[in-house]
């Protein structure tokens, strides 16, 4: 119990924020093309660019809170991987958190709306490979709070 207490403390906030998609796979048999090519000059690899997060909006204390954006690594995470999060919220959030399984892990705030949260996975047994739901939440310091929910996967 102990070790499925410590993964749930501190493993499933990291799980659910990161993972890049797998690139392109190989093909098995090459292509004309490429043989006409020499071998020292590398294919470009289509890449697409990061949009840029909003600027965070300017609100009174008690206004209620908003989520602007949430930006995640990976959607998928194994054992040893980095979560990392960002969040962009209203100017009026004193507090962001992730909610995974009754747990609860904060945001470090980096400037006014900007929130960020990284952890590293530690090992994760098998038994606990698998989806979980979890909510990102802002609130403000009249108690009114905002909540967006995600999945972290573990594999």
């Amino acid at each position: 119990m102990k070790i499925a207490f410590a993964l749930f403390a501190f493993a499933l906030p990291v799980v659910a924020l990161a993972q890049t998609p797998p690139g392109p796979a190989p093909t098995a048999a090459p292509s004309p093309a490429a043989t006409a090519s020499p071998l020292g000059s590398p294919q470009p690899s289509p890449t697409v660019p990061p949009t840029p997060l909003p600027t965070p909006l300017v609100l009174p204390p008690e206004a209620p809170p908003q989520i602007l954006a949430i930006s995640m690594n990976q959607q998928t995470f194994h054992s040893g991987d980095v979560f990392y999060a960002k969040v962009i919220t209203s100017t009026n959030v004193p507090a962001v958190e992730l909610r995974v399984i009754g747990k609860v892990v904060r945001f470090t705030r980096l400037d006014f709306g900007i929130w960020e949260l990284k952890y590293t996975l530690p090992h994760i047994p098998r038994r606990f490979l698998k989806d979980y739901p979890a909510q990102i939440v802002a609130m403000n310091t009249v108690n009114v709070y905002v909540a967006r929910d995600i999945i972290l996967s573990l594999r």
